[in-house]
């Protein structure tokens, strides 16, 4: 096939902002703007000086011109910031901050107004995913609550500069909903939407003072961008956050008063706001599906034995005995502290000191003796298998399903399964109990060697079933957690037959809890693949894959590898190659993972959104009994909070305007290659699910999102078959369905690729079903699909696609090409030295086969993978 563009069209393309597809949705967005949709309030030249009141810098600011462009950058140490402050007229309504930035380096910044997460988001350039050279832009929406607002620009990593040359503040007239022709709401269609890790920050974010205008505001962009599903958590660390009559509630909410003040307030007596929210769904067309980070119930909690020394003597216990003959006493995570109980008792405390640093361990004991323990890693404090312990959980499942299941918008529950996640083991360190070593030899006739009343039993039980019959071991608890997931679907779906139950195998809350801080053992081939880590922790996800109902998504969060985990949070450029590379190689080339995945009939997959965070000096205090704020603020859905803090973060002074501040960001990769999860999600996966999310509403990527949204939901919610035996870079597939031809063809990485679609006869006329418009074609159609962008068509239904040509423009596969030639190199040049990287063999052959099928996308991502840059610095 002929490439159907020039050279100096595709450098163009290639090196310009949004790489073509993104840059047309970027000028559509301004056009609209200017054409009367908004009004342009603020153009601020980040390259001009602006007094004091508008503008502040921590100091080493600079402005300079790079072949990018002019532009202002911040130092490149970590906490190095500027920013400025504008006014708005009219609080509460939508308004829009176009922002230009530098892509021309390793970049990690954080944006935020810096008291609230009104205006949070954040960008990192370079490292995996290539530089355009150009000035880019990140547009994000968001509602004021104050007249006097701010926008602040702060390095995160070492090295990583933070940049801008220019902002605009647009006040919009609304945000009008996203026209989806090719989805009839009917429930046929494949899910796209948005979730949330942490329900706490509604009323800091999203320029909500309250539930009702978080809803309200949720709702507008949600029908803006076309994400149609929300998983929000109805159960978070320490049980329901809804007023549960089955088990103890704890509600914990972050909030910002009109004087920019925070407050964090609580209550164990939450008001059911979601029977609001799934009314107004309802109204809306939406869909909910609530989430459960299962790690607590209150009424496990309240009777559990963790005494060691009574359990060693025979103790009964429903906690996980460990493999060194500890209990389970805690989750040894992070979770612990936030329990409204915890909350009631530091208030107790701050009644004799002015104030408490929390994250500093000045806090009370925890509630209910759960006492964090060094001597072990983070799991399970519960074991899946007692009769107590699935009798709660299925208990409180069932009274979810009861009172939810009768609002149409509610779609069913999803487990979040951390390391320490309640319904499985979490990894082969638990699970040596007296009740399940006797159940284990009664069910396989294998009888474990040894004595019923040994004090080391545990440990022993441990020795031998990992390594004499470890198969066996695993094979058994993995179809044991299988069962309970059955009786899980089995009591909600009693409520209402189409209720789904979803299990969210987690990959950046289980590496780092139970295996330690990211380093050269946890690398690809160096450990195990994923999916074998989830069958040693008691989901085999092959297991799961053909059930109506019960569905598993796959998390995907290697924006980590950018930072936020220890032992090296900030170091950007001086972060060693192996704490950077792990979560996005598991991502895209643990290929055996994706494959376990792929063979489900309705596979889906959750982005996680991780953020970073800089406390400072955190502090927490007791209000002012005359607080102004305090008749709003101790408000929680209309009622009094059982409760109040003020809390904030001290920093280094800065000449910033406001002593209210906060610093915690999500980040996300720069220009078109936010869409790059997406594609891979149906490129590699043919994902029936797509959600995205984690601390707060990403607003600031609505260009990207919409016509990836049109597409995407015009797919029937079943799995296609795969054009050809290449997906890479462009994955095509096709379905007769309901009496439908349809075809979807996905590019998976940033650059154009030139496709022909073959058929099998002339077809006059194809249909684009992303906007509803006519496509001519004969017996072939061409087209240039745009970076990681998405087409679907219908075609008559008598006619089929018989094959497909790609063109991958020659500048990229010969830049491709060398870079896997000089990594051949590096990879002899070691053995020649006596050194192997764990994998390396392997991972060469894989090179050498990628290379030779011409699957550059797979090849490009091989390269920015540990195997290879450690070669590569190795060998320099």
């Amino acid at each position: 096939m002929t490439p159907s563009i020039s050279r100096r069209s595709f450098l163009r393309r290639s090196t310009g902002a949004g790489l073509g597809l993104a840059m047309a949705s970027q000028s559509f967005t301004r056009e609209a703007l200017a054409a009367g949709k908004g009004r342009l309030l603020h153009t601020i030249d980040c390259t001009q000086e602006y007094p004091p009141e508008r503008y502040f810098d921590s100091g080493g600011i600079v402005v300079t011109t790079t072949k990018a462009g002019a532009y202002r950058e911040a130092a490149p140490l970590s906490r190095s910031r500027f920013g400025y402050r504008f006014p708005i007229e009219n609080i509460g309504k939508p308004h829009q901050v176009i922002i230009r930035y530098p892509d021309d380096k390793r970049r990690f910044m954080c944006i935020m107004d810096g008291s609230s997460y009104d205006l949070t988001t954040g960008l990192f350039t370079g490292w995996a995913q290539p530089l355009t050279g150009r000035i880019q832009e990140v547009q994000q929406v968001f509602w004021p609550r104050w007249e006097d607002c701010s926008i602040v620009f702060m390095t995160w990593g070492e090295g990583e500069p933070a940049a801008a040359a220019s902002i605009e503040v647009w006040e919009l007239e609304d945000l009008p909903p996203l026209d989806v022709p090719g989805d009839p709401n009917d429930g046929s269609r494949r899910e796209f939407g948005i979730q949330y890790e942490d329900p706490v920050g509604g009323c800091m974010s999203e320029g909500a003072r309250n539930r009702a205008e978080w809803i309200d505001h949720y709702v507008q962009y949600a029908k803006h961008t076309g994400q149609k599903l929300l998983i929000h958590p109805m159960a978070w660390y320490h049980g329901p956050v809804y007023p549960s009559q089955r088990e103890p509630s704890s509600a914990l909410e972050v909030a910002v008063a009109e004087d920019r003040t925070q407050y964090f307030r609580w209550t164990t007596h939450p008001t059911d706001w979601f029977a609001t929210l799934l009314e107004r769904f309802g109204e809306e067309n939406l869909e909910f599906q609530g989430s459960l980070t299962l790690l607590r119930l209150g009424t496990l909690m309240e009777k559990m034995n963790i005494d060691l020394d009574a359990i060693k003597g025979g103790a009964e216990t429903y906690n996980n005995m460990l493999w060194n003959d500890h209990v389970q006493e805690s989750t040894r995570d992070w979770t612990p502290l936030y329990n409204a109980r915890n909350f009631n008792a530091i208030a107790e405390l701050l009644k004799d000191r002015p104030s408490i640093e929390p994250y500093g361990g000045d806090i009370p004991p925890f509630v209910y003796g759960e006492r964090p323990n060094t001597a072990y890693p983070m799991g399970p404090m519960f074991n899946p298998l007692h009769p107590t312990v699935q009798e709660a959980i299925l208990g409180f499942v069932q009274e979810i399903g009861a009172k939810y299941g009768k609002y149409p918008a509610f779609k069913g529950i999803s487990f979040n399964m951390f390391g320490s996640a309640m319904p499985w083991f979490g990894s082969l360190h638990s699970g040596y109990d007296d009740y399940t070593a006797a159940l284990f030899e009664a069910e396989t006739g294998i009888k474990i060697p040894v004595k019923g009343d040994a004090p080391n039993r545990f440990s022993m039980r441990y020795a031998f079933l990992t390594s004499t019959c470890r198969p066996a071991w695993v094979a058994w608890r993995c179809r044991k957690i299988r069962a309970l997931f059955g009786k899980i679907h089995a009591t909600l779906s009693a409520e209402r037959t189409d209720l789904r139950v979803t299990v969210t195998l987690w990959f950046e809350t289980v590496i780092f809890g139970i295996y330690g801080a990211v380093s050269a053992q946890h690398q690809l081939y160096a450990r195990p693949a994923t999916h074998v880590l989830h069958r040693e922790a008691g989901i085999d996800p092959a297991l799961y894959g053909d059930t109506p109902g019960l569905v598993v998504d796959v998390e995907q969060g290697n924006p980590r590898d950018r930072g936020g985990h220890p032992p090296h949070p900030a170091s950007g450029m001086n972060t060693p190659v192996e704490n950077s590379t792990m979560y996005r190689d598991f991502d895209f080339l643990d290929q055996e993972s994706l494959d376990v995945m792929h063979a489900h009939a309705q596979p889906g997959v959750f982005m996680f959104n991780c953020w970073v965070e800089a406390w400072g000096k955190h502090v927490w205090s007791l209000p002012d009994p005359d607080d102004p704020n305090l008749p709003e603020m101790r408000l929680m859905d209309g009622e009094p909070a059982e409760g109040i803090f003020r809390m904030n973060s001290e920093y280094p002074e800065d000449d910033f305007w406001w002593k209210s501040q906060s610093r915690i960001t999500p980040g996300f990769p720069g220009g078109p290659h936010f869409m790059e999860p997406y594609a891979h999600a149906l490129a590699e996966l043919d994902a029936c699910r797509i959600t995205r999310g984690g601390l707060i509403l990403d607003k600031a990527h609505s260009a990207a999102i919409q016509p990836f949204a049109q597409a995407y939901r015009a797919l029937p919610k079943v799995k296609f078959n795969t054009v050809g035996t290449k997906t890479d870079p462009v994955a095509v597939r096709t379905l007769l369905h309901d009496g439908v031809r349809y075809v979807y063809a996905v590019n998976r990485d940033y650059y154009p690729v030139d496709l022909e679609l073959r058929f099998d006869n002339r077809i006059g006329t194809m249909r684009d079903l992303a906007v509803n418009t006519a496509v001519a074609a004969t017996d072939t159609w061409r087209t240039t699909l745009g970076p990681y962008e998405l087409r679907v068509l219908s075609i008559p239904r008598e006619y089929s696609v018989v094959g497909f040509v790609t063109a991958v423009q020659p500048e990229i596969t010969a830049d491709l090409t060398e870079r896997t030639m000089a990594a051949f190199q590096s990879f002899e040049k070691l053995r020649a030295q006596g050194m192997l990287i764990p994998g390396m063999d392997r991972f060469e052959a894989r090179m050498r086969k990628a290379l030779s099928e011409k699957r550059y996308a797979w090849l490009r991502r091989a390269l920015t993978g540990y195997i290879a840059r450690q070669a590569r610095q190795r060998t320099a």
